[in-house]
Order: structure tokens, then C-alpha cells, then sequence
């Protein structure tokens, strides 16, 4: 089945808006971090960037570390997951779950790669943060795949899942960054290729070429 094959889920506006109000305050949150320092970034002046309530703020994250960090646990956009869980828009796993990561990064995301990483440097709290939002980005995948497949998933197949695509996407996002002209859905397929070939039989020419080499 092609992508022009498959129709999507509906998503309603209400849970975009919820997307979006997310991860505004999460680069609100960076925004500060990287002006001020962790310390002197308050919750009133992250959720007054966006132009929510303190209160509002809590709906979404439970600390100013947390906005710090990210909205780890959503992979995707809502329609993306929504498309990925129906068996879309290829029927092709990993082909599936390289558009549902891409799907996630736009301009701004891109971009806050590299704000990441010049807060890491200076605020270990935001990097020991980020290690252990890795178990709700596990979480996250284990439901996404188990919704999509119907069946009792391994532990070890959603973490290994989890592990790889991130690593994968990150390296994609950063080669975007040295080309911003380039898709990050075609960056990220050719890694995913590139990933592949670990896993592919050795032709024999090359094994043969080898020895002789030897």
C-alpha cells in the first residue's frame, strides 16, 4: 500500500492544540535556560513566554526541568501516531516508523537540537534529566508498536526499538542541519538503510576480495 493509498485517522483540533501548547513551552522553557540559567528560569516566566497560566503549565509538565527536557514521551505528531497504529502508510515497519520520528521534527525542532546541546554543557541536571526521560520514550514505543501489531511485545524488542530509531533520527537531523534543503524523512530512510546493511549477508565478491587482501 503507497502513501497515497492510505487515509489517515482524523485528529481532533483539540489534541493538536494540546501538541502544540507542549512543545511551545518547551522551547520557551530552553529559550530561558539558555538566557538565564536553570536556576533563574521560573515556571511564571516560561508559561508568560507562551502566554498560558502558571496553572497551565502544570497540565503539561510537572517541573521547569521537565519543560526543560521535552514532551520525551510523544513520538511523532498525534495524526502521525494516529496513521502509525492503523498499520500506515506503508505497511513497512521500519519504513513506518521513520515517518512517524520524522514527522516530529520541523525547523524549530531541528533547531532545538543544537539549543540541547549547549544547555547539556553547561547544566548537568538537564542531561541526567534526559537520560532518565528515556524510559517514558521506551514506554511511548512499546504502546505505539504493541497498538499497531495486536500482540504481546518483548520488553527487549521496544527498547531496542526505542534505542535505535532515536539514535538514528538524531544522526539524520544532524546531517539536515548541514543540509537544511534536504527532507528529513529521506535523511532519515537513508540511515535507516545505512543500519540495514549491518544485518545484510556479505556478497561473496567481498568476502572473497577480503581474502585475498588478507
Amino acid at each position: 500500500m503507497s502513501l497515497f493509498e492510505y487515509e489517515a485517522p482524523v485528529v481532533g483540533l483539540r489534541e493538536q492544540k494540546k501538541h502544540q501548547t507542549r512543545l511551545d513551552l518547551c522551547r520557551a522553557a530552553r529559550r530561558s535556560v539558555l538566557e538565564r540559567g536553570l536556576d533563574a528560569t521560573t515556571v511564571e516566566d516560561v508559561a508568560k513566554a507562551v502566554g498560558v497560566s502558571p496553572r497551565t503549565f502544570f497540565n503539561y509538565y510537572e517541573t521547569k526541568l521537565d519543560a526543560v527536557v521535552g514532551p520525551v514521551g510523544e513520538i511523532g505528531t498525534p495524526s502521525a501516531r494516529a496513521q502509525f497504529t492503523a498499520g500506515g502508510p506503508t505497511g513497512s515497519l521500519i519504513e513506518d516508523l521513520a515517518q512517524l520520528y520524522a514527522a516530529g521534527f520541523d525547523a524549530e525542532v531541528l533547531e532545538d537540537i543544537s539549543q540541547v546541546s549547549e544547555i547539556v554543557r553547561t547544566e548537568p541536571r538537564v542531561l541526567a534529566g534526559l537520560v532518565a526521560a528515556g524510559a517514558k520514550h521506551e514506554s511511548a514505543v512499546a504502546e505505539l508498536l504493541g497498538a499497531r501489531v495486536g500482540d504481546v511485545l518483548a520488553p527487549e524488542f521496544a527498547s531496542l526499538t526505542a534505542a535505535l530509531m532515536s539514535t538514528l533520527t538524531m544522526r539524520a537531523a544532524m546531517a539536515v542541519g548541514q543540509h537544511p534543503d534536504r527532507p528529513l524523512t529521506a535523511a532519515l530512510h537513508d540511515y535507516c538503510a545505512m543500519a540495514a546493511r549491518l544485518f545484510a549477508p556479505t556478497p561473496a565478491h567481498e568476502t572473497t576480495d577480503h581474502r585475498r587482501r588478507g
